[in-house]
């Protein structure tokens, strides 16, 4: 979680979208533990959910797969946080529980 918060700050500085992640995050704890699933996994994914969205807006979702990418981030995490954008920006549909709770 520690790298991901730091990944997130690299990328925004915006106090509004900083908050925002941090509410997703808790939102997907809250979902994670009614759901009996990776609580920590689960909230991670809610932080970068927009990981590129203040420095690329016009690329967004593109550049978090390329930046989650270049840091080795797990491909079910990538997967998972592109396919928020569905429709809209990608063409990732939100598939396991995770992914639609995020969508």
């Amino acid at each position: 979680r520690e790298q991901a918060f730091d990944l997130l700050k690299q990328y925004n500085q915006t106090p509004g979208l900083i908050k925002h992640a941090l509410a997703v995050e808790a939102t997907m704890r809250h979902f994670a533990r009614h759901f009996n699933e990776d609580e920590e996994k689960w909230g991670i994914i809610g932080l970068i959910h927009d990981l590129d969205y203040e420095k690329y807006p016009e690329q967004h979702c593109t550049m978090t797969k390329k930046i989650l990418e270049e840091n080795n981030w797990p491909v079910d995490y990538i997967r998972a946080v592109l396919s928020h954008g569905w429709q809209i920006c990608t063409d990732i549909k939100p598939e396991t529980l995770l992914e639609r709770t995020l969508y």
